[in-house]
């Protein structure tokens, strides 16, 4: 059995960011050079390199040969959410990148797909800018953050934004958003190392505890990292529901009959950890995932899970019919991962 290698979780930035943001002052962010080689940085103190895969197509797509990967979903480098600016500069900068991965995509062959990010400080304008990105840019979805400023996704006011999704039939990626300074986080890294699986696995939490849910039957959410810390702790909600009356104020079973409702990404960065993901959640439930160009990113996920992998139907769902299916994905490659 056969099947296209899609890597649903990995980044880009436009390729005219340096030029445009020289304009553009209201964005807070910028593009540096450093020890010959061009940064993005941003006000809030958070900076990284420009590495070549994150705007130039032909080098995306020969990382993607060089990795056995037939098909990338691209999304927005996270700290370029921008969730921090004005509103109407939030819009107007998400509907920059959106129309520039729209480019990307077109130039890619057929082996790029994109998902849209959103101006989610004006939920009206972010659900307004997903419907214009599904119906007018083909883009198969959104990233949004696990939380926006102070506000977490259950609050009543993003309401708008997911039922719009619904409604559109596209998954939300839920990713990690953290410029800025995070107490206790700031040293050894641990920002990334520590805090990006925390915030992934309290923004599905409160999710499921709030109703979230319930209320919106059909909408899928993809938790990038392998869920962060939520499927190795799962046990945990459960078992504080069933002896606390607090998580059970909005919920009527318990936490772990609610995974069917994300789709998981394979990084993990260890094997066992995803063969204890896959037996938690099943198969059909995770999708391929690198986080590249990033540092934390997984270098060879195809290796991984030939390694991994119980079966061949078990990693042709994996590498790639779980992402045609979530994301509503023609195929259009010749690259195969054979399983």
């Amino acid at each position: 059995m056969t099947t296209t290698a899609i890597d649903a979780h990995t980044h880009f930035i436009p390729e005219s960011l340096p030029d445009e943001c020289r304009g553009r002052p209201e964005w807070g962010v910028g593009v540096e050079s450093r020890d010959g080689q061009r940064w993005v940085v941003h006000d809030q103190g958070f900076a990284y390199p420009l590495d070549p895969t994150f705007v130039d197509v032909d080098e995306k797509l020969r990382d993607m040969d060089n990795r056995g990967i037939g098909l990338s979903i691209m999304s927005l480098a996270p700290p370029l959410f921008l969730y921090g600016i004005p509103a109407h500069d939030g819009q107007a900068f998400a509907r920059y990148a959106n129309d520039s991965l729209a480019e990307l995509v077109a130039a890619g062959g057929g082996r790029l797909a994109g998902i849209a990010t959103l101006p989610m400080q004006s939920p009206d304008a972010a659900a307004a800018e997903l419907r214009r990105c599904v119906q007018e840019l083909s883009l198969v979805g959104a990233q949004i953050g696990t939380s926006i400023g102070d506000a977490q996704l259950d609050d009543p006011r993003f309401t708008t934004v997911l039922e719009t999704a619904e409604s559109l039939g596209v998954p939300l990626m839920l990713h990690p958003y953290y410029v800025g300074p995070k107490p206790g986080l700031g040293d050894f890294y641990l920002t990334n190392i520590f805090g990006n699986p925390l915030d992934t696995a309290l923004a599905a939490s409160r999710l499921i505890f709030s109703g979230t849910l319930a209320r919106h039957p059909r909408l899928n959410f993809l938790l990038v990292h392998g869920g962060g810390f939520l499927p190795y702790q799962i046990g945990r909600l459960d078992h504080g529901w069933s002896v606390r009356n607090e998580p059970k104020a909005l919920l009527d079973r318990a936490p772990s009959e609610y995974l069917d409702r994300f789709h998981f990404d394979t990084i993990t960065h260890h094997d066992a950890a995803l063969r204890w993901l896959l037996q938690l959640v099943g198969a059909a439930r995770v999708v391929l995932g690198t986080d590249l160009p990033y540092d934390m990113g997984d270098a060879d996920p195809v290796g991984r899970l030939e390694r991994v992998a119980a079966g061949s139907r078990v990693r042709a769902r994996v590498a790639g019919l779980n992402a045609v299916e979530l994301f509503g994905l023609t195929i259009q490659t010749s690259i195969e991962v054979t399983s």
